[in-house]
């Protein structure tokens, strides 16, 4: 599946003017240029949620690793890598995160492994409750709101890949609202 998900992100890339031309064929010539312009933002706003998840894996991995080493946890670094990578992993990463260091702290002492998973249990209520809402807000230009209702109901109907996809496809759908609306003047908020 990586190896996969590899090659089309690597033909995407490389093909992405053609591919677009292609699409782009099948919408009526005075429409095209407005379809380009929301084709693009909506590739601009995946792009963004990207760099969303490398902040918030960046985020935990840098959380984790100094706790970690300020209780003494033997590979604390690695062990931050560790969970910075799991970070990456909606819904079970988090608990995939904290289980190694959980074991690691247990063969020093049981009283450092409740440390360490009091310490991961409070990172990823942070993490949870204010990071990802205003992460993602900043990042992908979607309310907070939108992103956890999102993430729920993505992985409500399609379990972990779609509690992955959840969040792209939001952005995404937002682009596309907009660009059907496409107004000049918005819409008066009551």
């Amino acid at each position: 599946s990586v190896l996969t998900l590899l090659t089309v992100v690597y033909f995407w890339l490389t093909e992405h003017a053609r591919l677009q031309r292609y699409a782009l064929a099948f919408v009526p010539q005075q429409r095209r240029g407005r379809a380009r312009d929301v084709w693009n933002a909506a590739e601009t706003r995946l792009g963004m949620w990207v760099r969303g998840q490398l902040i918030l894996m960046g985020a935990i991995g840098a959380g984790t690793a100094i706790a970690y080493t300020l209780l003494g946890v033997p590979g604390g670094l690695l062990l931050g890598l560790f969970a910075a990578l799991a970070e990456g992993i909606p819904i079970v990463g988090p608990l995939l995160g904290a289980i190694p260091a959980v074991l690691v702290a247990a063969t020093v002492s049981p009283q450092l492994a409740l440390e360490v998973a009091g310490v991961y249990l409070v990172l990823q209520f942070v993490e949870g409750n204010i990071l990802v809402p205003l992460v993602m807000r900043n990042t992908t230009g979607i309310s907070p709101f939108l992103v956890i209702l999102s993430v729920l109901i993505g992985g409500a109907a399609g379990g972990f890949v779609g509690a992955l996809l959840a969040v792209p496809i939001a952005a995404t759908g937002e682009v596309l609202i907009e660009g059907l609306q496409a107004r000049d003047v918005p819409v008066a908020q009551d």
